[in-house]
């Protein structure tokens, strides 16, 4: 059982005062607010009557705690953590931020601001800056969701998030083998998330691509921009994140071998892709190669997302010029998945496995050696219908 008592660890005019506490032949010390004068001391050892009734309310807490958990096998410092977390209580919030800090060094910029913005909500409509787990109850997140029930997406997203901080949360702090629960509310089993809004289909009428991939550039930024849309239609609607990022080693026998970047790191075979590059795109590849990566565009700007702003920006400027609506790249995917199925008699399926995305015979799949040549002769239909 651990014993506590309280000292003082210095012999200066004022001394910090400390619960000492012993548990199996070893100390460890708990910092108190409070500070005991000199005169107050005898032989080294706390005197002061009104310092010693505080410590003892104290002490009286501690182990009231301790008796609601089996500490046999605890070492010192364990019980230490223990009692300060359940004093101070933990603070949702410091969590969250140093776990959206470690999504940005794993390189997870994307998801990590929009963990981000999720955290901002939550602190907007509760007008706090400084959240404890114990503060986010079941009646409070329905009233934040609810607050959001104007969004198409944030309702869904943002407490879908707070939900896995949370989760994250009771994993770092709670140790269910050894009964220590230190985060005992769990309000999201009384919350229920709202689905998001089925969101507009971007997807163009083919005349319209036709017009503006056949658009005259008149500056750098047009140019760009109509030269990396051509790369990605002719490329089955590939992602700019994945051009900004690719590797030399990824171009190789006349083929690109690239893990998509979005769901990569979360599907067993690293959403894994091969795909033909036309003969085409050549040109394009040598006008935009870069020293050290396939393409210069992850030598040139900052980040995937200025890469893309800077090809959306040039979009935007053909499409108003020209007169027709103002697209961002993201709609050629999409339009090219729709002449895929639509004008190409592909099936759901056959589409879905030529954009990458997570297939639903995810068990079956684990069978099978994946063989991409039916991406390559979709696409080839799909560039066909577009450009002749």
């Amino acid at each position: 059982m651990a014993t506590f008592s309280a000292v003082v660890r210095t012999k200066k005019e004022l001394n910090t005062v400390y619960i000492r506490i012993s548990h199996r032949s070893h100390p460890d010390y708990i910092p108190t607010s409070m500070i005991v004068h000199r005169s107050g001391l005898r032989k080294g050892k706390i005197a002061d009557h009104t310092i010693l009734a505080n410590c003892a309310i104290l002490i009286k807490r501690y182990v009231e705690r301790l008796n609601s958990v089996e500490i046999r096998n605890w070492t010192v410092g364990e019980i230490k953590k223990f009692l300060l977390s359940e004093s101070e209580g933990i603070s949702f919030t410091g969590f969250a931020r140093g776990y959206i800090e470690r999504m940005k060094r794993e390189g997870r910029k994307k998801p990590a601001a929009n963990y981000a913005c999720a955290l901002h909500s939550l602190h907007g409509h509760t007008r706090r800056e400084n959240l404890f787990f114990h503060d986010l109850t079941a009646r409070m997140l329905r009233e934040w969701i609810e607050s959001l029930s104007g969004t198409a997406r944030a309702k869904n997203m943002y407490p879908v998030i707070v939900r896995k901080i949370f989760e994250e949360g009771c994993m770092e702090y709670n140790d269910y083998d050894r009964d220590i629960i230190k985060i005992r509310n769990q309000p999201f089993r009384t919350v229920r998330i709202p689905e998001s809004d089925v969101p507009d289909k971007r997807s163009l009428p083919v005349e319209t691509l036709r017009r503006i991939m056949a658009a005259e550039a008149l500056s750098p930024r047009e140019r760009l921009a109509l030269d990396v849309a051509q790369i990605v239609l002719r490329l089955a609607g590939i992602n700019t994140v994945d051009l900004y990022g690719m590797s030399r080693e990824a171009f190789s026998g006349g083929k690109l071998h690239y893990c998509r970047t979005k769901t990569g790191g979360k599907r067993r075979d690293r959403a894994y892709m091969e795909i033909t590059v036309m003969d085409e795109l050549l040109p394009l590849f040598a006008r935009y190669a870069g020293r050290e990566r396939l393409f210069v565009f992850g030598e040139r700007y900052a980040d995937a997302d200025v890469f893309a702003r800077m090809v959306n920006t040039g979009l935007k400027s053909v499409c108003k010029r020209i007169g027709v609506q103002e697209i961002t790249v993201y709609w050629l995917r999409h339009t090219w998945a729709t002449v895929a199925q639509n004008e190409c008699g592909a099936s759901t399926e056959q589409v879905g496995f030529c954009l990458n995305h997570t297939s639903a015979h995810r068990v079956t799949e684990g069978y099978i050696k994946k063989d991409f040549s039916p991406v390559d002769i979709l696409n080839r239909k799909v560039i066909n219908y577009i450009f002749g």
